[in-house]
């Protein structure tokens, strides 16, 4: 009885020393479960953040299972932004009625898809020279739902997935810009690796100068700017002229815009015959709502030859 009583004086003298001794014995009662719980957090992160497969694999998950909340809170946002969103469609609208005036390609709208084709004026029937279109290029109109733009390696969700069409190594562009790359594929949404990833490699031209082609990458540092690379030192680069897709990729169509040069080139560091050329990209990566994934329907034929020619050359 006296021990009891002394006890519990013991406890009111700790409660006046701490302002929360139930936490204390919580701890002190489930000391073991702590620690195991905080050992198997510890395990986990080291596991996912130097673990390339297993990072892939979380990356992956998490975008599948988190990609239904993610849209409905889009949603909600998407509401409450509506005049700044028809706003920027209306500047969108007036941009594509000035490229489609002088582009030499026909879009047939079909649902939320078109096509970009092309005249065949080669193709004969009776003797007679007519034009034909030849479909190449499939757009699907989807969604970020998340984007990244802090880290090295950034990645974006969107809206679309294998019911919707989409495959891996599909392009993402936007009316203004490139995107990225289509990696993982699940069923309603896929996981996009942005063109502010470290792995990210673009083939670009510089449609004012003849036969200059190069490749754009990323290295880190600003969302806003890469860094093109294999421009041959003769050519002639001048400040704000335009960069665009070159075509030669199987994933991006010839063309579409990808940024502006910033400032003079300066020769490479890495390779003296050539320029480092920095691009400041015409999509803000922070900004990315509406895109557009790209089908090439003919990538199976192209692949296949590709195919043919590195057999050939072992």
């Amino acid at each position: 009885m006296e021990r009891t009583i002394w006890q519990r004086s013991q406890l009111l003298s700790l409660s006046h020393l701490s302002p929360s001794p139930w936490l204390l014995q919580l701890l002190l009662r489930n000391g073991g479960f702590v620690t195991f719980l905080l050992v198997e957090i510890g395990c986990f992160a080291i596991m996912v953040n130097f673990e390339t497969r297993h990072k892939e694999i979380w990356a992956n998950t998490t975008g599948i299972f988190g990609g239904r909340a993610l849209e409905k809170r889009q949603m909600a946002s998407d509401y409450f932004s509506l005049y700044e969103t028809a706003d920027s469609l209306a500047h969108i609208v007036d941009s594509l009625q000035a490229r489609l005036s002088n582009a030499r390609q026909v879009q047939v709208s079909i649902r939320d898809t078109f096509f970009l084709v092309n005249y065949d004026s080669l193709a004969k029937t009776d003797s007679v020279r007519r034009k034909t279109i030849r479909p190449q290029y499939e757009f699907i109109t989807a969604k970020s739902i998340k984007n990244s733009i802090a880290g090295t390696n950034n990645w974006l969700i969107i809206n679309r997935g294998s019911k919707d069409g989409i495959q891996a190594d599909m392009a993402v562009v936007s009316p203004e810009g490139i995107v990225g790359i289509v990696r993982h594929v699940g069923t309603n949404f896929s996981l996009v690796m942005s063109v502010l990833h470290l792995q990210s490699k673009i083939s670009v031209a510089l449609p004012n100068q003849k036969n200059a082609f190069g490749s754009l990458t990323w290295e880190g540092g600003n969302p806003n700017e890469m860094t093109l690379r294999y421009i041959p030192q003769h050519f002639v680069v001048q400040d704000q002229e335009p960069v665009v897709t070159s075509g030669y990729s199987l994933m991006f169509p010839q063309g579409h815009p990808v940024g502006k040069v910033k400032g003079s080139p300066k020769p490479d560091p890495e390779n003296p015959y050539f320029l480092e050329i920095t691009v400041i990209l015409s999509q803000d990566m922070a900004t990315v709502r509406d895109v557009a994934v790209v089908k090439n329907l003919f990538k199976a034929e192209l692949d296949s030859l590709q195919l043919k020619i590195s057999n050939n050359e072992r």
